[in-house]
């Protein structure tokens, strides 16, 4: 067993290692924190500004007497503040997926060493698996990191403490934002490790990034006639729920196709998962955890089921180091 998982570790310790020296996951992953932080600030001071609100009209209320329960506690939800953080790990951390499963495979083509390794005495999955759990690693650190600074964001700079249950949703994101994050590192590691040309190979990465990360979402947003007016058609026109189901039956094939582009992106089941389990969509603010879980477990099978499609396509398609050594 030491024998078949040795090389594995030794492969993925020197990426490790290579990643680290290069400062290149460090400056992405500073520079998603930077975007995350400007946009989590300005949305935490004006959750400050409501809690110092309450708490002075209850100072108030006991200053002169009076019995301070008449205020309703508020519910804030801290975590809404993180719908800029995860909107910006949609886009930068697949980014940095990309950009660290194309390093994985340029760093052998570009110094011609990927013949030399396949030569020792090392199975090709053991290489590949090597690779893969180097990345794995390098994408795990960085979203720990980002996620551990977001949550000390909140509590920082709105002064509201997050529960246990609170820590749980993150990790929860924490845990589906690597499995969206491998699933773009298995799309730049097998691009870059199959193409004949490097260039092509992140190209080909970016064209797809656009497409299901960018423009995807983007259409199904757009062709939903419920976004086009804020709170929501229905809602402006004061329609009750009976009356909206019948409507949407009438536009049952438009809905489809429109929720069938949506769909198709990996972007999109992430955003939903992440949206209904940190509450940053009213429909789930206040609402228990498994129960969220339970409902959107289709999302979350979605995106595994992506990152194994790509894993397995790694892995089924045979190495020749011999045409991938010319450039």
């Amino acid at each position: 067993m030491h024998d078949l998982v040795q090389p594995v570790l030794t492969i993925a310790g020197k990426d490790i290692r290579d990643a680290v020296k290069d400062r290149f996951v460090i400056l992405m992953t500073a520079f998603l924190l930077l975007a995350s932080l400007v946009a989590l600030a300005v949305a935490a001071i004006a959750l400050k500004g409501d809690v110092a609100t309450y708490v002075e009209a209850k100072a108030g209320l006991i200053a002169l007497g009076k019995d301070a329960s008449t205020i309703p506690d508020p519910a804030f939800y801290p975590l809404k503040l993180l719908r800029g953080f995860v909107e910006h790990v949609e886009i930068i951390g697949a980014i940095i997926g990309i950009l660290i499963g194309y390093r994985a495979a340029a760093s052998e083509r570009g110094r011609q060493t990927l013949a030399l390794i396949v030569t020792r005495p090392i199975a090709q999955w053991q290489f590949l698996a090597g690779k893969v759990l180097a990345g794995t690693a390098i994408i795990s650190a960085g979203l720990v990191l980002a996620f551990v600074v977001a949550g000390a964001a909140v509590i920082l700079i709105s002064g509201v403490t997050l529960n246990p249950e609170d820590i749980v949703r993150l990790a929860s994101v924490m845990s589906a934002a690597g499995l969206y994050a491998l699933a773009f590192f298995l799309l730049g590691f097998v691009t870059a490790l199959w193409a004949k040309k490097l260039p092509n190979a992140l190209l080909l990465a970016f064209t797809v990034w656009l497409g299901f990360v960018l423009i995807a979402p983007q259409i199904g947003d757009t062709l939903d006639p419920d976004n086009q007016v804020a709170g929501g058609v229905f809602k402006q026109l004061q329609i009750a729920k009976p009356q909206q189901l019948e409507i949407l039956q009438s536009f049952s094939t438009y809905e489809t196709i429109r929720n069938g582009i949506e769909v198709a992106s990996p972007t999109k089941h992430f955003e939903r998962l992440s949206f209904a389990v940190l509450g940053i969509k009213d429909t789930y603010a206040g609402q228990p955890l498994m129960p969220i879980l339970a409902e959107k477990t289709s999302d979350l099978v979605w995106l595994l089921a992506i990152a194994l499609a790509l894993g397995l396509l790694l892995f089924a398609r045979r190495l020749d180091p011999n045409r991938l050594s010319k450039e």
